[in-house]
C-alpha cells in the first residue's frame, strides 16, 4: 500500500471514528431527552405563553423600541412591573400573571434583544442601560400618581436594583415595594454553578473573554443554533432548574432561550459576571422589599439572596426548598403566594398613609 493509500485510508478511518463518536453522542443526547420528557408533569396541558394584554410600544431614552403589555388598565390604585431575566421574556411570568389578574395593573416588558423588543447597539446589552429602560417602561405604562411594586427575576431584578441606585429619589414615593427573585447584587463571576472547585476556577477565568469574542461572533452562531436545541435542554434541567421541573416548564424556558438573540445572551451574561458589584441594594430601603431565594438555584445561589436581605434590613427573606433558578415556573404557587401578601401590604400602607 503507498503512502497516498494509507493516508487516504488513516483519514477515513479517523472521520469514521469521529462521525461513530459523534452518533452514539447524539443518542445518548436523545435518551436522555426521552427520559427528561416521561417525568411526571403537572403542568403538561398549561398553554405556556397564551397570555396577552394591550401591547404597549415603549421608547427607551436611546431610541431602542420595547415591547410591553398592561393587563387591568383601567386600574389606577396600583401597578406591578414585572421584569423578566436573561434569556427569557415577559412570558415567564406566566402563571403569576393568570393568578394576579384583577389585583392591580399588571405591566409586563421584554428586556432588549428579548422577546418582541428590539436589540439596539450592542453597546446598549449591560446592565446600566436596563436600569433607564425600565424607567421608560414606568414612565410609559404607569400614570403618574399610581404607585409602583417592582418584580424582577434574575436579571430582572438586577435591572431594579441598578434603577433603584439610578433613581433613588423614586424608592418609597413612586415605587412602593419590590420582590427581587433569585437574583444577585454582585460576584457572580465566582458563581460554581455546581461545578468542581478546580473546573469552576478554569472557567471563572476563561469565560469573561470567551463571552466577549462570542458576541462578536453572534451572526454566524445564530445560523446554527436550532442544532443544539436537545442539548440546550438537557443545560437547562441541570443548570437552571431543580430536581423535580416540569418538562413543559422546563421546554417553555428552553424555547425562549432559543428566540433571545444571540448578541443579547452573550454580552449581558459578560455584564453580569464581569460586574463585581451590581449594585449596594441600600437604595431600596425605603420600599417595602421582598427577596425570594432558592435552596438548589446554582446561577444565582440562595448567598446571593441573603446577600441581599443583609443589605436591606427592612427586607423580608423567602427561601423555597428542592427548587432551582426558575423558581416562578417550578413553585408558582409559592412565588405567586408571596408577591400577593407584598402587593396587599404595599395595598394597605399605601391606604393608611
Amino acid at each position: 500500500m503507498g503512502r497516498t493509500a494509507r493516508t487516504s485510508r488513516a483519514i477515513l478511518t479517523a472521520t469514521a471514528l469521529g462521525a461513530g463518536a459523534a452518533g452514539a453522542g447524539l443518542a445518548a443526547q436523545r435518551r436522555a431527552v426521552r427520559r427528561l420528557r416521561m417525568r411526571p408533569d403537572p403542568y403538561a396541558a398549561e398553554p405556556f405563553g397564551s397570555l396577552r394584554g394591550r401591547p404597549v410600544p415603549v421608547r427607551a431614552d436611546d431610541g431602542t423600541r420595547l415591547y410591553a403589555e398592561i393587563d387591568g388598565e383601567d386600574r389606577t390604585d396600583l401597578a406591578v412591573v414585572f421584569c423578566h431575566g436573561w434569556t427569557l421574556n415577559q412570558d415567564s411570568w406566566h402563571f403569576q400573571r393568570k393568578a394576579l389578574r384583577g389585583r392591580a395593573r399588571l405591566v409586563f416588558w421584554d428586556q432588549r434583544g428579548h422577546g418582541r423588543s428590539d436589540g439596539g447597539d450592542r453597546a446598549g446589552y449591560g446592565l446600566p442601560r436596563l436600569a433607564h429602560d425600565l424607567a421608560a417602561v414606568i414612565d410609559q405604562t404607569v400614570p403618574a400618581e399610581t404607585p409602583v411594586v417592582l418584580v424582577g427575576h434574575s436579571m430582572g431584578g438586577m435591572t431594579i436594583m441598578r434603577y433603584a441606585d439610578e433613581y433613588a429619589d423614586r424608592i418609597g414615593g413612586k415605587v412602593v415595594g419590590a420582590a427581587l427573585v433569585c437574583t444577585s447584587s454582585g460576584g457572580l463571576g465566582q458563581a460554581p454553578l455546581g461545578l468542581p472547585a478546580f473546573l469552576a476556577r478554569t472557567t471563572q477565568r476563561v469565560v469573561p473573554p470567551a463571552l466577549r469574542a462570542a458576541g462578536a461572533g453572534a451572526a454566524l452562531i445564530e445560523k446554527v443554533r436550532h442544532l443544539g436545541r436537545g442539548g440546550s435542554l438537557l443545560v437547562e434541567d441541570l443548570i437552571a432548574f431543580g430536581p423535580d421541573a416540569s418538562p413543559a416548564a422546563l421546554e417553555f424556558s428552553e424555547q425562549m432561550l432559543a428566540e433571545t438573540r444571540m448578541d443579547a445572551l452573550f454580552d449581558f451574561l459578560h455584564s453580569m459576571i464581569s460586574t463585581e458589584v451590581i449594585s449596594e441594594c441600600a437604595t431600596l430601603a425605603p420600599a417595602d422589599t421582598l427577596v425570594i431565594g432558592a435552596e438548589n438555584d446554582r446561577l444565582t445561589p440562595v448567598e446571593h439572596s441573603i446577600k441581599i436581605a443583609e443589605c436591606v434590613p427592612s427586607a423580608r427573606l423567602e427561601v423555597i426548598s428542592t427548587t432551582g433558578h426558575m423558581a416562578m415556573l417550578e413553585r408558582p404557587d409559592v412565588v405567586t403566594g408571596h408577591l400577593g401578601d407584598l402587593i396587599e401590604r404595599v395595598r394597605k400602607s399605601s391606604a393608611a398613609a
